[in-house]
């Protein structure tokens, strides 16, 4: 289930002054909004019918009659569940927080599924397989997403190369040759480290593909092709569970969109690196 509302407050600090009074009346009245023409909704926003359904695809959506439908569907499973998403350590029971957790990773799965946009994720395996090489950065939890990507490149001989040291990847873009491209994985694309990288490579002209969180941030209006996924941790931020697994997520489809490219070579490398480490 896509989350409406869970997408408007990530979002929120991040809208315009229009969208934003959009986004309080639909927080304020969900249960009068899925059931209000476009028209009703502009009227007491203060907004234009345009407005929102800009807004409608501002959070992933196809448009307005789309965000209904997912908002009485979200509202629906709260009055049947009637379950909070923030993990409580001394008051939720063990089978609380297990619930919690599952379905707060379910939850960031489903809404990912709904926003990523598939053809930039094809335009990206198409430039990772013509690459001469393929360059990954990433720091903290993303470190470990950008390390097992690189294995997985491994796996049908596309030269990659991870690092999460900033000076490193520095001196591998500026001998990158022209064709090669920049993997920056990161969740909110605010990290110095990254926004030096990411500009580095735009200086140099080296493509840069980004997997980061559905918001504007510098290093992503840097970038070439963003892939982006949901904010979706509660008062766990700091732990980004939900966000590292839907990383994981993007960079599995993206492995298998390079191998749909690279054709049946690909299956023929994976089968034979298994012949020779097993």
């Amino acid at each position: 289930m896509f989350s409406v509302l869970s997408q408007i407050n990530k979002r929120l600090e991040y809208m315009t002054p229009v969208e934003q009074r959009i986004a309080n009346f639909m927080l304020e009245n969900p249960n009068k909004v899925i059931n209000m023409p476009v028209k009703e909704i502009a009227k007491h926003s203060s907004t234009s019918d345009a407005a929102i359904v800009r807004f409608a695809k501002r959070i992933g959506l196809q448009g307005i009659k789309e965000l209904k439908v997912e908002l009485a569907k979200e509202l629906h499973t709260l009055e049947q569940e009637k379950i909070s998403r923030v993990i409580d350590i001394e008051e939720d029971t063990h089978a609380d927080i297990f619930d919690k957790v599952f379905k707060n990773t379910i939850q960031a799965l489903y809404n990912t599924e709904k926003i990523v946009n598939r053809k930039r994720m094809q335009e990206a395996a198409q430039h990772m397989v013509k690459a001469d090489n393929t360059f990954i950065f990433g720091v903290g939890d993303s470190a470990n997403v950008g390390h097992d990507m690189e294995q997985k490149l491994h796996r049908v001989n596309i030269n990659a190369f991870f690092t999460a040291d900033k000076y490193l990847c520095m001196t591998r873009l500026t001998n990158a040759k022209p064709n090669d491209v920049l993997f920056v994985i990161t969740l909110s694309g605010k990290t110095q480290e990254v926004i030096e990288i990411v500009k580095l490579a735009k200086k140099l002209g080296v493509m840069t593909i980004i997997l980061t969180q559905n918001h504007s941030s510098i290093a992503k209006r840097n970038s070439d092709i963003a892939l982006e996924i949901t904010e979706e941790e509660t008062n766990i931020q700091y732990m980004n569970m939900t966000s590292r697994i839907a990383q994981h997520i993007i960079c599995d489809v993206l492995f298998f969109y390079v191998c749909k490219e690279l054709g049946s070579s690909a299956y023929d490398t994976i089968i034979n690196t298994y012949d020779m480490t097993h």
